[in-house]
This record gives C-alpha cells, structure tokens and sequence, in this order.
C-alpha cells in the first residue's frame, strides 16, 4: 500500500474531519486517493479510542471499517497477553493484529497467521514499526498451519496456540 506525498499531507491536515463528508469530496482533490485517505483517516480515529497507544504512533497504517470493528481494544488484547507467555505462539486469526502485537511481547517466537493478503501486507508494515521484528507472518487459513509438525504441545485461548 503506497501512499502518495499528497494522500498522505491529505490525511494529516484532515485527520479530525468526518470520513463520510470526505469521501464525497473526491473530485476536489484528484491527486489524492480518496478512498485509501478516507481508510486511514477513519482508521486512525477509531484507534484513538481502541488501541490508544497505536494512535500515538505515526507511520502505522489501517484496514478497513470492519477489520477495525473486529479487531480487539488495546485493553483485551493487554488483558489476553498477561495471561500467556512462553517460548512461541501463533494467532490463527491474526485479523488487524492487536493480539498479536501485544501477545508477541511475552514470548521468543510468534506467528502471526491471516488468510486476507490485505492484512498480512498491513501486519508486515506495522509489526516492524512496533517493534515486533520477531514475528513471522504467514499469509494462509489458521486451519492450515501445521502444529502437530511443530510436535509441540499447546493451549487454545480464544484461537490464540500457546505453545
């Protein structure tokens, strides 16, 4: 996802503004890519309620409204990652990656598991910026990660492995 010096000026100056006003303004601003400023803008402002520490970050990017909504707070994810730690672990449903991120932390290896290309491509930005360089990510259906080849035993916390 490449963004234009000019989409992404776009997006800082109207970062506060309503998204739905926005995407109806598209023929004003033919140099920028509405549809991908109207994403992050919109992304940004709900991370500024749901994943508070992400917000404060620049540089990261965001999916789209319904992985936004799925995904879970700042909070959860805090709350799922005190429970676990260990050598490895793998999200299956690795969605935006606010588990993942925060369950990463407490282990040596992580596995960050998606089938949507969109946000494997999106986990391979920002993981990096969070400081997350120890995550692998692999873009294919949880069902098919292989963990009895790993011959590891685990725990399933809420389709999180522990391992």
């Amino acid at each position: 996802m490449n963004l234009s010096a000019e989409t992404l000026h776009f997006i800082e100056e109207h970062r506060h503004d309503d998204v739905r006003t926005l995407a109806l303004q598209g023929k004003k601003y033919p140099g920028v890519d509405m549809a991908l400023a109207v994403t992050q803008i919109s992304g940004r402002q709900i991370a500024e309620q749901k994943i508070p520490s992400w917000y404060a970050l620049s540089g990261l990017l965001y999916p789209r409204h319904l992985s936004m909504e799925q995904c879970s707070s700042e909070l959860t994810a805090k709350y799922k990652a005190h429970l676990l730690e260990g050598e490895s672990f793998a999200d299956l449903t690795g969605g935006f990656g606010i588990d993942c991120a925060f369950i990463s932390r407490r282990f040596k290896y992580a596995d960050y598991v998606e089938r949507q290309d969109e946000l494997c491509a999106l986990a391979a930005h920002n993981f990096p910026l969070l400081g997350l360089g120890h995550v692998r990510i692999h873009n294919m259906d949880g069902v098919g990660m292989d963990m009895e080849a790993r011959r590891l035993p685990f725990r399933t916390v809420n389709r999180i492995l522990a391992y």
